[in-house]
């Protein structure tokens, strides 16, 4: 870890920090890093910009936390030890009964995006059945190429 920031110190929190307060940090940095409102260099901008999602999903699921800060005790305990391991992202935690991947559950404005989806296409559908029907079109027409 020498030589290397926490992921507390990526963020800019404290290692007390809530969801929330680390919700807000990883906000603020991507906005900063994004290529549009940066001065950085593209490359440097990317770099920078995967250390903080990689410090934001680490931090942010609880289990991968825990590691993570054990791993932080461990380290500040013992300064002259040379390992270098730190939790993956995508360790599996077994126990987790509502696991989907190391992903984040779908917010409110997602979900209502999806069914807003859903009710375009099924509209959509309709639609098009009333329009065939309306200008004589018959719906159940065997394809030109299958005519042949």
């Amino acid at each position: 870890m020498k030589g290397e920031p926490s992921y507390y110190k990526i963020l800019g929190v404290n290692e007390n920090a809530s969801c929330h307060e680390l919700r807000k940090a990883f906000c603020r940095l991507s906005i900063e890093l994004h290529p549009d409102t940066t001065s950085l260099e593209i490359e440097e901008a990317k770099n920078k910009f995967q250390k903080v999602l990689e410090a934001y999903e680490n931090l942010n699921n609880s289990n991968l936390r825990k590691i993570y800060d054990q791993k932080l005790k461990e380290k500040s305990k013992d300064p002259n030890e040379n390992k270098n391991y730190f939790p993956n992202t995508l360790i599996v935690d077994s126990n987790n009964k509502n696991f989907a991947g190391n992903r984040r559950p779908f917010s409110n404005g997602e979900m209502f995006s999806l069914f807003l989806l859903i009710i375009i296409i099924f509209i959509c559908l309709i639609g098009s059945v009333l329009i065939a029907s309306l200008t004589g079109k018959e719906l159940d027409t065997i394809p030109i190429w299958l005519n042949q």
